[in-house]
């Protein structure tokens, strides 16, 4: 019932998935079938359209149909438009990674581009559009309402998708601890290469032999196996083939953790490959990006000029000194820039680091302090409340930092940066950003650093969007601020 994996005496796959294709045991043969198809795994053909989005897909294309009847649209238009719809449709699902399909809203955006387009060309000439175009617009209206309505009720429904891990210890408890507190997974089982290892809740559930039995415990569960060289390529085919009979998904990860949002399945030769995107490396993404840090910081500045007067006041009146403190930090491809922000220190603060070194709270080459004996008592506030950075702005509007991104760092603190790190420095540092959204001063140096290279590897617009406005809540709880 079972086998090694590639020679290895300790590598233990169910249902003789691993077994050579041979005369004597080939895969294809009617007791091997038997075999595999006897794992009830509660997934019915039903269960499996609504996993892969068709069902929403074609509760779709019902719902443009009937629109179309509502509005009176003529047979011949009505069936040009669903026809485009499901073109539409299935263009937007083959341009998609498998993993995001079902529940992406691209095919809806995309749509409601085309929309927006066709809404201001009926508008402008009104006069003489006809009728029937003006009824075509309401029906692709409807069709996009439903697509963006269809893709929200998937995620939903497929919430904390059962999860069997496989793989080396070290590997599955790794993921299942990080994995824990996921809205989308629940892993509900962990099977490892070795059989000698002691179970418990610190360490995996069970052996590989036994996945065909938690697969009959656990109705609807995926497997997903972890990125392990022990698993040979023939014996990856054989277990997929055999839960692909069971009605089970497969799911191999990779290594390529940074790039998850920008990563496109290709061929080279007969060789699977993975086809790194990087979204920083579109010049219509960078200009996009800069149009709209210009533009927010611009409104900020004129909205936000009462409020920054009234600070540099309170800073003048509280304390000896300029109002705004001057200090050079390193830009993109390690440019170095002057950054503008609300003095919050004594004048001398800069001389005296060297004196508090001892008392450095800050991790790895950064200097912070909790109790800072140099910062004056509005200094204190703004600093809690991230008032200080507001002049920020500034570097915004004059194209040296963005709204989001990484920390602006220190020239000592780039001088110590390893290749790997000196990689967060490929965009714009932010007045905001993951690190700020995640816990501040709180953050040790390394989680700091992954995550301001996860934010360069999977930049888009919603991304910054997202980290903005969580960014008012954490100034509004003053949480990890010192």
């Amino acid at each position: 019932m079972s086998s090694a994996i590639d020679g290895r005496d300790d590598v233990v796959l169910p249902l003789r998935l691993v077994e050579p294709i041979t005369g004597e045991a080939e895969f294809g043969s009617p007791s091997v079938h038997r075999e595999l198809t006897a794992i009830p795994t509660g997934r019915s053909s039903v269960a499996t359209l609504v996993r892969q989005g068709l069902v929403g897909h074609l509760i779709v294309l019902l719902g443009t149909v009937a629109a179309g009847l509502v509005v009176g649209l003529t047979p011949g238009t009505l069936v040009l438009v669903t026809l485009g719809v499901v073109v539409w449709l299935g263009f937007g699902l083959a341009a998609l990674p498998a993993y995001e399909r079902a529940g992406s809203l691209r095919p809806a955006k995309r749509l409601l581009a085309v929309l927006a387009l066709g809404a201001l060309t009926t508008l402008v000439v009104s006069d003489v559009v006809s009728a029937e175009l003006r009824a075509t617009v309401v029906v692709l209206s409807v069709t996009a309402v439903l697509i963006v309505a269809s893709a929200l009720v998937h995620r939903a429904v497929m919430r904390r998708v059962p999860t069997l891990l496989v793989g080396p210890a070290d590997a599955v408890n790794r993921l299942s601890a990080r994995w824990e507190d996921r809205e989308d997974l629940v892993v509900v089982g962990r099977c490892t290469w070795d059989s000698n290892l002691p179970l418990g809740s610190a360490t995996v559930n069970s052996v590989v032999r036994d996945v065909p039995k938690l697969l009959r415990t656990v109705r609807g569960a995926r497997v997903v196996i972890t990125a392990d060289q022990a698993l040979g390529d023939a014996s990856l085919r054989h277990l997929a083939w055999g839960l692909q009979r069971a009605e089970v998904e497969c799911l191999v990860l990779t290594d390529m953790n940074d790039y998850v949002e920008f990563v496109r399945p290709t061929k080279v030769g007969d060789q699977l490959a993975l086809a790194l995107d990087p979204p920083n490396s579109h010049l219509v993404g960078q200009a996009t990006k800069a149009f709209f840090d210009r533009s927010v910081a611009l409104m900020a500045v004129v909205l936000g000029a009462p409020l920054m007067a009234l600070i540099a006041l309170a800073i003048r009146l509280d304390s000896p000194g300029p109002v705004i403190y001057r200090q050079e930090r390193t830009g993109k491809d390690g440019v170095p820039f002057t950054i503008f922000k609300f003095r919050t220190m004594v004048l001398d603060a800069d001389q005296r680091v060297e004196e508090l070194r001892e008392l450095n709270d800050g991790a790895g080459p950064l200097f912070k302090m909790t109790q800072d004996p140099r910062v004056t008592r509005i200094g204190r506030l703004l600093r809690q409340t991230s008032l200080d950075e507001l002049p920020q702005l500034f570097n915004v509007l004059l194209g040296d930092m963005a709204l989001v991104g990484p920390r602006p760092a220190l020239e000592s603190e780039t001088s110590q940066y390893s290749q790997w790190v000196w990689r967060r420095l490929h965009v714009k540092p932010g007045m905001t950003g993951l690190w700020q959204v995640s816990g501040r001063s709180t953050l040790s140096w390394d989680e700091s650093i992954r995550l301001d290279l996860m934010y360069v590897n999977n930049w888009n617009l919603r991304m910054d969007f997202s980290i903005l406005v969580k960014t008012i809540g954490v100034v509004l709880n003053r949480k990890g601020a010192w």
